[in-house]
């Protein structure tokens, strides 16, 4: 999972990627020799840690969600530039936008035009790049018609000046065009970089309207007193956030979010070598899980023994699960649900 940081010079990006990472900002001569800067955020999940202390695990590996810190480059320097056009290739491999915004309360513009100014961006690039297949289209002899009416689709949507994130789009449509990696189609939320005060508050209807109505989740955040929060013990940064109104974190509290945009499950496997905790998109099936372990493992599969969390919490162990009749026994068609302990019989 990798969310990407995007947004205007003095948005303060790097300051988010610090608070939500812990690894300070480099300095220039560092920044421009590397222009994709990856930081890890391990996703807390006190199942994993119910199930590893029961297992007895001496490894747990929770789900990890990778930011990107994007260098500022030359065109990004220009007076007025919104959004670095070099960045767009490497923005396409990105699973979720983060459109950083800076408050006017700490010497931030005018919030909505910045993120309409990136939307449309995002959006003309998606527009020259649907255009330039149909082009390729035209000269093909024997054309994919359905590629073809699904970019027609597409184009007639983005000319209108819409994100493809709010076009409804059939399941074939959805496949045919899923190695395009459309920018505007990505989920995407709206950093909204403010003080802590702001950061405690529900965003006023009125001003986050605009903005979710096209598909956009709006996520306030105090940048740069989250990152401070480094500097301090669990306990100390605890306290902190209770006294300015936050229940947890920018990191927790952004991986949650993400979680609900990007519609993930979590599933897990766990045994004395190892807790490990798995993402998949809602609606996967045992084989796509399998598939997520390892290749082989789908390659060979046989069946799953699935418990709930629910029922492993319940029962306290995998082995009263399956006494009290709670493990079931799965083909590779069934649907994942969040929280399943899956063990897979295989052989390749």
């Amino acid at each position: 999972m990798k969310a990407g940081i995007i947004g205007p010079r003095q948005a303060g990006k790097s300051t988010i990627f610090h608070a939500l990472t812990g690894l300070a900002p480099l300095g220039a001569a560092q920044a421009s020799k590397n222009r994709a800067r990856l930081g890890q955020i391990r996703v807390p999940d006190p199942r994993l840690d119910f199930l590893a202390r029961v297992c007895e695990a001496k490894k747990k590996v929770p789900v990890e969600l990778t930011v990107v810190d994007f260098a500022p480059g030359q065109k990004e320097e220009r007076p007025g530039a919104v959004l670095d056009a070099t960045l767009i290739p490497m923005m396409r491999e990105l699973d979720a936008i983060l459109i950083a915004v800076a408050s006017p309360s700490i010497g931030g513009g005018d919030m909505l035009q910045t993120v309409l100014s990136i939307e449309e961006e995002l959006v003309f690039a998606d527009f020259e790049q649907a255009e330039r297949r149909l082009e390729r289209i035209k000269k093909e002899r024997a054309p994919n018609e359905v590629e073809r009416a699904a970019l027609q689709r597409v184009v007639a949507w983005l000319e209108a000046g819409a994100p493809l994130r709010t076009l409804d789009l059939s399941l074939q449509e959805t496949k045919v065009l899923s190695h395009f990696c459309f920018l505007s189609q990505k989920p995407a939320l709206v950093v909204i970089n403010c003080t802590a005060e702001e950061a405690a508050q529900e965003i006023p209807a009125q001003q986050a309207e605009p903005m979710t109505s096209r598909g956009l989740e709006v996520f306030p955040m105090a940048a740069a007193f989250e990152a401070e929060l480094w500097e301090l013990d669990t306990q100390a940064r605890d306290e902190l956030l209770r006294e300015v109104g936050l229940t947890a974190t920018a990191a927790d509290r952004l991986t949650a979010a993400l979680f609900r945009r990007l519609g993930l499950i979590v599933f897990y496997t766990a045994g004395e070598p190892e807790a490990h905790a798995w993402a998949l998109p809602i609606g996967s099936t045992a084989l796509d899980a399998a598939a997520k372990i390892h290749s082989d493992i789908a390659r060979g599969f046989i069946r799953a023994e699935v418990i709930s969390f629910a029922d492993f919490e319940r029962f306290g162990s995998e082995a009263k699960a399956r006494a009290a009749g709670r493990l079931r026994l799965e083909g590779k068609e069934y649907t994942m649900q969040d929280g399943d302990v899956i063990h897979i019989r295989f052989k390749v």
